[in-house]
């Protein structure tokens, strides 16, 4: 098996992005998908556009699954995207962040066809994860679009679908991955996971962390499940 950066599921199968190239899932066997990056880091699918993040193109996306592929606008922008995360309420507003190499957050309401830098508040440009909250429940007010984002030295949150960002206190360091609870709006409950400096987490809807006590030193990947 291929060493996997990054896992995509959607109506049109499961796909897996890393430094082998891209994979669907199909029939229990991956199948190797052509596409245009030389070094690729992850990807996405939305309904039926495939991204890809990496270099030389930043992104690229497919609208045929693959047969044929264009690199995205990027705002003059030539870093990599490392990670890409579609915000849940994306068939009604069609944002798409991306985390890029020293370039910060990249948001796109076209579902990945264009992007504009949006980095207000952040005070690091290397994005290694970036995770949703789910979609307040109706009735909620404010109607928030939370999302975390996972630096080199802190983790980072946005309460409007990261159009600005504020840094949360406690977590010290580089993080890598992000998971956030089910029940985000009723427990706050939030996971961080570092290189270095083990497990955080956060119980008061990922403003402040505390680390928590046990858990392995470097954390590679979390992933949250209802």
């Amino acid at each position: 098996m291929p060493i996997i950066l990054s896992l995509s599921n959607s109506e049109c199968g499961l796909w897996a992005a890393g430094p082998d190239g891209l994979f669907k899932k199909k029939d229990d066997l991956w199948a190797v998908v052509p596409q245009p990056q030389q070094q690729l880091s992850c990807c996405a699918v939305v309904d039926n556009c495939i991204l890809t993040g990496g270099t030389p193109h930043g992104i690229a996306f497919s609208l045929n699954e693959g047969l044929h592929w264009q690199a995205a606008w990027l705002d003059e922008i030539d870093s990599p995207a490392l990670c890409l995360s579609p915000a849940p309420r994306i068939k009604e507003n069609g944002v798409i962040l991306a985390g890029t190499e020293g370039a910060g957050v990249l948001r796109s309401i076209d579902r990945g066809q264009n992007w504009a830098a949006c980095n207000f508040g952040l005070q690091n440009y290397t994005i290694l994860a970036l995770a949703w909250a789910p979609s307040p429940p109706a009735g909620a007010w404010p109607q928030w679009d939370i999302v975390f984002a996972a630096t080199e030295e802190g983790v980072y949150r946005s309460p409007n679908g990261g159009l600005g960002w504020r840094r949360c206190t406690g977590a010290a360091g580089l993080f890598q991955t992000l998971a956030v609870a089910a029940d985000f709006h009723t427990g706050g409950l939030v996971l961080a996971g570092s290189e270095g400096s083990g497990l955080w987490h956060s119980t008061d809807g990922g403003r402040h962390f505390e680390p928590v006590l046990g858990a392995p030193q470097q954390i590679n990947a979390l992933t949250a499940t209802p």
